[in-house]
C-alpha cells in the first residue's frame, strides 16, 4: 500500500487485532488484510499491507524474540505467520479450527497459540508444523495472554467471566480458575515487572512471594478493572469505571453496559500505572497506588488533534512516550504519553470508495464511502497531513457521489444509495440541506449545471446553478435555494422542446461541460446525448457504445500547460460496460451549435447529428469502465479506473498508455486527479483504501492480462481438486529435487512425521488403512522462508530450540493435526456428500408448446427472419400483409387471437402424435372448449381429477367449490405444479390469479398464450405480460426473442435497440428494416450507418450500395464506396497494400467497369513544374486522380452537379466521418482515406479550394499511414502526381468537369463511358 491515503479501518469487538514491534512498527488487522503504518515517523506513514487473506481478520501479534515476524487468525479458522519485511505470509495453518479465531499469540519465538468461539485451542509450532490441542471449556473465548515472565503459562478469558491461567509444558494443566467477573473479559494483560510493587489502596504493598508468581489485570463488560493475585487466586483491587454523562441523563444502564468496550494496556517499566478505555470514546490513566478522585486522570485532545468520540477497542504502546488507539469512529490516535494529550489523528475508512471530487476553490478532496460518511480532505493544510473532517448527518446510507458547487465555496453536495440528495457547507458547522425529492433507487451520477427549463430562463436562487441527480434511469433538477419543492425530471423537458413521442431511454450519467453550454447525458443504450443548455435542445447523438454508459467527463477549458483554451476543450470521454474508453472530438459538433446560436439557421441546420464513431479508441482496460478524469495540468491526459483492479493514465492525443497503477486489491471505482501537483492522482475502490500514487513512479504501463478461466460444464473442478496419493507423492518429489539441501532436509522431516502419524492413526484403529492418504505438509516454515538470506533466523530458530523443549510435552513433536474438532470435520463432510448424492435430481417439466419453442430456439439468423416477418405483418402494405400471414404460423404469440388459436391446434396435433394426451386436452381447455374436452377425453377413457374439476365450472352453485379450487391451486403451486394450479384457477374463471402464478414461475410463453386465449386483445395485462417477457430475455442476452415481443406490443423502436446490441452487420441491418417499417427515420438512419460501416470494412461495397438505394438520404456514402473500390485497386496495383486484407478481397461494384490502372512518366500541363518532387507522376487516363474520380462520377453515377446536391452529400460524409487518429488497421484505414478524399473532389466541385487542402492534410496526417512509408509514397503518387502544381491545378480542371456536366444534363445528353 505504498503511497496509501487513507486505509482500511481496523475491526472492530476485537480484543487483539493491532500490535507494535520494538521498532514503531505498526500493525493492525482491517477486512481481509493487515496493515503496517510507521508510527514513529513524522507524520506517520503507511508502508504497506499483506493482503493475501479471504476472510476477515480477527486477531495479531507480533514475535517478542524476532521483530519482523508476526501471526494472525481470520473468521475461516486459518492461522497464519507472516514476515513484515517482504510483506508475505511465510507460513499457514488451514483446518486447525473448525470455527472462527478470535485471539492468536505468540508462545515462544517458533510456537503460535490460537483460540477460537468454541473454545478450543491449538498450540502450532509452525517450523516443524506441530499442532497440541485442548479444550478446557466449551464456551467462546473472548481475549488472550501469554505471561512474558514465564514462558509456558497463559491466561485465557471467556464470554462468562471465567478467567483461566494453563501451564503448557504440563499439558495444558489448569493452575489457576479465576472468578470475579459478571460478564465477558474483554481484555487480559500481564504486570510487565516483577521486581516493583503494586500498591493496593489500604494496604501498605502486596507481599513480594505473591509477586513472584505473577500478577495480572483483567477488563470486563461489567465496566470493572480487576488487579489479580495469582498466588492466592484473588482479586486484589476492583476498579469501577467512572459513569459517563449519557447514562446518567438517560438512565439506561443496560443500553450503556451494551456499548461498553473495556481494553487495558500496561505500560511497560510502570507497573503502577494502568491504561484503560472508558465510556464514549475516553482514555484513561489509572494510579495503582492512589484512591479517591486522583486514581484516574483522562487523557485530553491536543493542539492540532482530536480525541475519539466513539467506542476504544484496542491500545498499544509505541514507545514509551508514545501510544496508540483504535476507536469505532474510525480514527487511529497517536497520544502523548506524558503529557496525556493528543498528537496526531490518522483517519481510515470503514466503506467502499464510492466516488471522489476535488475542488478547484480549496483544494479539497471530497470522499464518498459505503460507511454512510462524507468526508473531505484537506490536501493543502499545513498544520497536519491528515486533516479530515468527517458528516454524518442525514446522510444515512451509502454514499455514491459527490460534487463541489462551481461558484459558492465549500458547497458540497452528496448522494446516496437510498436515493437522498443533500448539500453540506463543510466550512460551517450547519446541518445539511436535504431535497425533498426522492429517487427510487441507487443514485450514481451527481453534477452541478445551468438551470434548464422550456423557455430558457429558471430562477436559481442567488448562484445560478441547480443540481443534477441520475438514478434509476431518470435525471432530477434540484433548485439549491428551494430544496422543498419537488425536482424536475429533466425527461418532461426534453420531450417538450425536442418535441418527441417515443419513449426516452434510461438515463445512467449526466456531465455539464466546464463552461456550462453542453451537458451530456449517457442512456442505458450506450448512446450519448448532448443537450444545449438552457432550453434542453438536442444538438447531437453519440453511438459508438454498445453497452450501458458508466462515466462521461469532458476536457478541463483550460489547463496550466496551455496559453489559452484548452486544444481538448471540447472533447469528451466516455467509459461503459465495454473494456474501451473512447474519446470524441465534437469542435465540429460545438461549433455548428455556436453558429446556431448566434443567428437564423434553416430548421435543416438545427436537425441533431448522429456520430456513430469516436476519435480516439483507448484499449487496455480488462473489464468495465468505472471512473474517468481528465487532467488539469496537461492537455490530452486522461486517467480511467476498471472493475480489473488497475488505474490507468492516457495521452488521448495519440491513443497511448503512459502508466498502470496496479496498487488497489479490488475492483477500482473512483479516481481524480491533484489540483497542484501534476504528477499525483487519487484512486478509490472495493478494498477501502484511497490511494496516492505517483504516474512517473509506476512501473507499469498497461493493465495485466486476466487470467483464461477453464473451460467446460465443470468449472470449479481444478480448484476443488483433491489429489491422490501418487500425485501427491509425485509433487512432492519433483518440488524436492528443486530445492536447496536445506530445504530439502525439512521436507524429508515433514514427510517422516507424516508417516508416523498415520501408523499411530492405524494402530489406534481410528482409521482404515484404504482411507488414509497421503496429505502435503500444509507449511512453509520460518527457516524455509529465511533460507539463503544470510541464516540469521534460522540461528535465531536454533537458539530458542532448546527452550521449544523445555516448553511442549514429547507427544506434540509427533502429533500432527490430529484432533477431535477434524475428525469432527472429515466425519461432516462424508454426511454432507452422502446426503447430496442421495438426494434426487429435479425432474425438468415438458414444456406445453414445444413446436413454438423449437422455431424460437432455431438461432439468431431464423430471429431476424421472425422479426422481418412480423414488421411486415403489422406495417407492410395489403400484399406483404397476405404474404407474411401465410408464413407466420409459428408466430401465433406475437400476432392476434387467431394466430393463437391457430398455434395451439397445431401443438395439439404434436401432442396427439407424441402419445401427450393429456397436454392436448389442457390445451383445449385453455382455448375454452371444456365441452368438447370433457367430450374426447370421455371417449378415450383418459378423464383424470382435474378434468372432473373442470366440469364443476356447470355448477348451479359455486360457492362451494371456488375456495376450494384456490386452496388447491396454491397447494399445488408449492408443490412446483404450475400447469395444474393454472387450471383450477382457470375453473374459478380466475385469469389474472393464473397470469399472475405463469408469471411468477417464469412461464411467459404459457403466460402468452393464456392471456391471448382469454383476455381481449387490448387488455394492458398483455403488454404487462410481453413486457416481463421482454425484461427476462434481455437479462439472459436472447435480444432477438425480445424484439419479438416488443413488436408484438408495437414498439418497434424498442425492438430496434435491442436487436442493434448486438453489433453485428445482419442484426444491424433488420433494426434498421424494423425502424423503416415503422416510419422510425431517425433511427433507421442510425442503424443503417453503423451497418454501412460494417459492409465496407468487410469489403461488401456492393451490399452498401443495395441498402442506400432505400435511403436516399445517405447518398454520399455511395460516392465514397466508388472511391474505395478506386483506391483499393491503385494501391494494390501499386503494391502498397497487403492482399490479404478485408477490403483487398472486395465485392466490386457492378454497376462500374474495370478500372484502368495509373501510368507514369507524364508531364504537367504546360510549363509548370514541381522540382522538389519525390515521386513519379502517375494519371489515369492522362487524367490526375481526382479529376478522374470527378469524371466516373458524372459518368457512372445519377448524382447531380447541382451546387444544391453537391453540398448535402458533403455534409452527409463530414457529419459521420471519424478523425484521424482512431484508425488502428488497414480496413478502417482505407474507409478513412475514401471518406477524406471523396469529400475532397466534393470540396473541389464547391469551388472550396481550402476544405479541399484540409482533406488532403487529413489523409497524410492520419496515423495509420504517417507509420508506413511505401503506403505514404503510393497514396502522394495518387493524389499529388504533380507535387504541389496540382493544388494550383485542380479548382481549374474541377471548375471545367463541373461546368462540362451541368451543359449535359440541361440538353439531356448522356456521357459517354471512358
Amino acid at each position: 500500500m505504498k503511497g496509501i491515503g487513507l486505509a482500511t479501518s481496523p475491526s472492530w469487538y476485537c480484543s487483539k487485532v493491532s500490535g507494535c514491534n520494538v521498532n514503531g512498527l505498526l500493525a493492525f488487522g482491517g477486512r481481509n488484510s493487515i496493515i503496517f503504518l510507521d508510527a514513529t515517523a513524522e507524520p506517520p506513514v503507511f508502508l504497506g499491507w499483506i493482503c493475501q487473506f479471504r476472510n476477515r481478520i480477527n486477531s495479531l501479534a507480533w514475535n517478542v524474540n524476532i521483530e519482523r515476524l508476526g501471526c494472525s487468525g481470520d473468521e475461516d479458522g486459518k492461522v497464519h505467520v507472516w514476515d513484515a519485511e517482504t510483506q508475505t505470509v511465510i507460513a499457514e495453518k488451514q483446518n486447525i479450527h473448525k470455527n472462527k479465531v478470535t485471539v492468536v499469540d505468540w508462545l515462544c519465538s517458533d510456537v503460535v497459540v490460537a483460540a477460537d468461539d468454541r473454545g478450543h485451542i491449538f498450540t502450532w509450532r509452525f517450523s516443524h508444523d506441530d499442532v497440541q490441542y485442548f479444550h478446557p471449556e466449551p464456551q467462546a473465548v473472548t481475549c488472550m495472554s501469554c505471561s512474558p515472565h514465564t514462558s509456558t503459562n497463559i491466561a485465557i478469558g471467556y464470554k462468562s467471566g471465567l478467567l483461566l491461567v494453563f501451564d503448557l509444558s504440563k499439558k495444558g494443566k489448569v493452575l489457576h480458575k479465576l472468578r470475579g467477573h459478571d460478564e465477558e473479559i474483554q481484555s487480559l494483560v500481564w504486570c510487565p515487572n516483577l521486581t516493583d510493587d503494586i500498591n493496593k489502596p489500604g494496604d501498605d504493598c502486596v507481599n513480594e512471594r505473591d509477586l513472584s508468581r505473577g500478577s495480572l489485570a483483567s477488563g470486563s463488560r461489567d465496566r470493572t478493572i480487576r488487579l489479580w493475585c495469582l498466588a492466592k487466586e484473588r482479586s486484589l483491587s476492583t476498579l469501577r469505571l467512572p459513569t459517563s454523562n449519557s447514562s446518567r441523563s438517560h438512565g439506561d444502564d443496560q443500553s450503556a453496559r451494551s456499548r461498553t468496550y473495556l481494553t487495558l494496556l500496561w505500560p511497560k517499566n510502570m507497573p503502577n500505572e494502568l491504561i484503560s478505555s472508558s465510556h464514549g470514546g475516553e482514555m484513561l490513566q489509572w494510579s495503582l497506588g492512589k484512591s479517591g478522585k486522583g486514581k484516574y486522570q483522562v487523557f485530553r485532545a491536543g493542539v492540532s488533534s482530536s480525541t475519539h468520540s466513539r467506542t476504544i477497542f484496542n491500545i498499544v504502546q509505541v514507545s514509551p512516550d508514545t501510544l496508540c488507539s483504535f476507536s469505532m469512529d474510525r480514527q487511529i490516535i497517536l497520544w502523548d504519553f506524558p503529557a496525556l494529550c493528543s498528537k496526531s489523528t490518522i483517519p481510515t475508512v470503514g466503506g467502499v470508495v464510492t466516488a471522489l471530487a476535488v475542488s478547484s476553490q480549496t483544494g479539497r478532496l471530497a470522499i464518498g464511502c459505503g460507511d454512510a460518511l462524507l468526508r473531505t480532505w484537506n490536501l493543502g493544510s499545513s498544520g497536519s497531513f491528515y486533516d479530515v473532517q468527517s458528516f454524518w448527518q442525514g446522510v444515512k446510507a451509502k454514499v455514491t457521489a459527490v460534487a463541489w458547487h462551481p461558484v459558492k465555496e465549500g458547497w458540497l453536495a452528496y448522494a446516496t444509495e437510498e436515493g437522498r440528495v443533500g448539500i453540506y457547507d463543510v466550512l460551517s458547522t450547519k446541518g445539511p440541506m436535504l431535497s425533498s425529492s426522492y429517487h427510487r433507487g441507487t443514485i450514481y451520477s451527481l453534477v452541478w449545471g445551468k438551470p434548464c427549463s422550456v423557455d430558457g430562463s429558471h430562477d436559481a436562487g442567488p448562484w445560478f446553478f441547480t443540481l443534477f441527480s441520475c438514478g434509476d434511469g431518470v435525471i432530477f433538477q434540484h433548485n439549491p435555494s428551494r430544496l422543498q419543492d419537488e425536482a424536475e425530471d429533466i425527461n418532461t423537458l426534453i420531450r417538450t422542446t425536442n418535441n418527441l413521442k417515443l419513449k426516452l431511454p434510461m438515463r445512467t450519467e449526466i456531465a455539464w461541460k466546464p463552461n456550462f453550454s453542453i451537458a451530456a447525458i449517457g442512456n442505458d443504450d450506450g448512446s450519448i446525448e448532448l443537450f444545449a443548455a438552457t432550453s434542453l435542445r438536442l444538438v447531437c447523438t453519440l453511438h459508438a457504445h454498445c453497452k450501458i454508459i458508466n462515466c462521461l467527463r469532458w476536457h478541463p477549458e483550460f489547463t496550466q500547460a496551455s496559453s489559452g483554451a484548452s486544444r481538448c476543450s471540447c472533447w469528451l470521454a466516455s467509459g461503459s460496460n465495454e473494456s474501451d474508453v473512447l474519446v470524441y472530438d465534437l469542435t465540429a459538433v460545438l461549433d455548428k451549435k455556436s453558429n446556431i446560436d448566434s443567428g437564423t439557421p434553416s430548421e435543416e441546420a438545427r436537425s441533431p447529428r448522429l456520430i456513430t464513431e469516436c476519435s480516439q479508441l483507448l484499449s487496455g482496460h480488462k473489464n468495465r469502465i468505472t471512473s474517468l478524469a481528465w487532467s488539469s495540468h496537461v492537455d490530452g491526459l486522461l486517467a480511467s479506473v476498471s472493475y480489473d483492479g488497475t488505474a490507468q493514465v492516457w495521452n488521448a492525443l495519440t491513443a497511448a498508455p503512459i502508466a498502470n497503477f496496479r496498487g488497489h486489491q479490488n475492483r477500482v471505482l473512483c479516481v481524480e486527479w491533484s489540483q497542484s501537483d501534476a504528477d499525483l492522482v487519487y484512486s478509490g475502490g472495493e478494498d477501502y483504501t484511497v490511494q496516492s500514487w505517483r504516474v512517473t513512479e509506476q512501473e507499469f504501463r498497461t493493465p495485466p492480462e486476466q487470467k483464461s478461466k477453464s473451460k467446460g460444464k465443470h468449472k470449479g473442478s481444478k480448484r476443488h481438486h483433491q489429489p491422490t496419493e501418487t500425485e501427491a507423492v509425485k509433487a512432492s518429489t519433483e518440488d524436492s529435487e528443486k530445492l536447496p539441501a536445506g530445504q530439502q532436509e525439512m521436507n524429508n522431516v515433514g514427510q517422516l512425521l507424516e508417516e508416523k502419524r498415520q501408523q499411530l492413526l492405524l494402530d489406534a484403529g481410528k482409521v482404515t488403512a484404504e482411507k488414509v492418504t497421503a496429505r502435503e505438509v500444509n507449511v512453509v516454515s520460518a527457516t524455509e522462508a529465511f533460507v539463503g538470506t544470510g541464516g540469521s533466523f534460522g540461528q535465531q530458530v536454533s537458539e530458542v530450540a532448546s527452550s521449544a523443549e523445555d516448553i511442549l510435552p514429547e507427544d506434540l513433536h509427533l502429533t500432527v493435526s490430529v484432533s477431535a474438532p477434524q475428525a469432527a470435520v472429515e466425519s461432516e463432510k462424508i454426511s454432507r456428500h452422502a446426503s447430496l448424492a442421495g438426494k434426487p435430481k429435479k425432474k425438468k417439466v415438458k414444456s406445453l408448446l414445444p413446436v413454438c419453442s423449437g422455431h424460437d430456439n432455431r438461432g439468431k439468423h431464423f430471429a431476424y427472419q421472425d422479426c422481418i416477418l412480423l414488421s411486415d405483418l403489422f406495417y407492410g402494405s395489403e400484399t406483404v400483409k397476405t404474404e407474411a400471414a401465410e408464413r407466420s404460423s409459428h408466430l401465433g404469440l406475437f400476432t392476434d387471437r387467431r394466430g393463437v388459436f391457430d398455434l395451439l391446434k397445431t401443438e395439439g396435433l404434436h401432442h396427439q402424435k407424441m402419445g401427450n394426451i393429456d397436454y392436448q386436452l389442457l390445451l383445449e381447455i385453455w382455448k375454452g372448449n371444456i365441452g368438447g374436452t370433457l367430450k374426447t377425453a370421455s371417449e378415450k377413457n383418459c378423464l383424470s381429477d382435474y378434468l372432473v374439476a373442470v366440469a364443476s365450472i356447470s355448477s348451479q352453485d359455486p360457492a362451494c367449490w371456488r375456495p376450494v379450487c384456490h386452496q388447491f391451486a396454491k397447494q399445488l403451486a408449492a408443490e412446483e405444479n404450475h400447469q395444474r394450479a393454472v387450471l383450477y384457477l382457470l375453473a374459478c374463471n380466475d385469469v389474472y390469479a393464473a397470469l399472475d402464478l405463469l408469471l411468477e414461475h417464469g412461464m411467459y410463453r404459457e403466460a402468452v398464450a393464456l392471456g391471448k386465449c382469454r383476455l381481449s386483445s387490448r387488455d394492458p395485462v398483455l403488454v404487462k405480460i410481453y413486457l416481463a417477457w421482454v425484461c427476462q430475455l434481455s437479462k439472459d442476452g436472447n435480444y432477438e426473442l425480445a424484439a419479438k415481443c416488443l413488436l408484438a406490443i408495437r414498439k418497434p423502436a424498442d425492438a430496434a435497440s435491442l436487436l442493434a446490441k448486438r453489433a453485428d452487420a445482419y442484426c444491424l441491418k433488420v433494426a434498421a428494416h424494423v425502424c423503416t417499417r415503422a416510419a422510425d427515420d431517425g433511427r433507421a438512419r442510425a442503424h443503417v450507418l453503423r451497418y454501412v460501416q460494417h459492409c465496407r470494412l468487410a469489403g461488401n461495397l456492393q451490399e452498401v450500395v443495395d441498402t442506400l438505394g432505400v435511403h436516399r438520404q445517405l447518398k454520399g456514402y455511395e460516392l465514397a464506396c466508388t472511391v474505395q473500390q478506386l483506391l483499393v485497386t491503385q494501391l494494390l496495383h501499386l503494391t502498397a497494400l497487403p492482399p490479404d486484407t478485408a477490403v483487398a478481397r472486395m465485392e466490386k461494384l457492378q454497376y462500374l467497369p474495370e478500372f484502368p490502372v495509373a501510368t507514369g512518366n507524364a508531364t504537367p500541363p504546360g510549363s509548370e513544374t514541381d522540382l522538389t518532387q519525390p515521386w513519379r507522376t502517375l494519371l489515369l487516363q492522362e487524367q490526375p486522380f481526382l479529376s478522374f474520380i470527378a469524371h466516373m462520377w458524372d459518368l457512372h453515377l445519377p448524382v447531380t452537379m447541382a451546387t444544391v446536391a453537391v453540398a448535402e452529400l458533403y455534409d452527409d460524409l463530414r457529419g459521420n466521418q471519424q478523425a484521424s487518429g482512431s484508425q488502428t488497421n488497414d480496413e478502417t484505414l482505407i474507409v478513412f482515406l475514401s471518406n477524406e478524399i471523396a469529400m475532397c473532389v466534393l470540396s473541389l466541385l464547391l469551388s472550396d479550394a481550402g476544405a479541399a487542402a484540409v482533406h488532403l492534410s487529413n489523409c497524410l496526417g492520419t496515423s495509420g499511414i504517417v507509420g508506413r512509408p511505401d503506403l505514404l509514397r503510393s497514396v502522394c503518387n495518387l493524389i499529388f502526381p504533380y507535387g504541389n502544381v496540382l493544388i494550383l491545378l485542380l479548382p481549374r480542371v474541377t471548375g471545367v468537369i463541373r461546368h462540362t456536366s451541368l451543359t449535359l444534363q440541361a440538353l439531356g445528353h448522356t456521357s459517354v463511358q471512358f
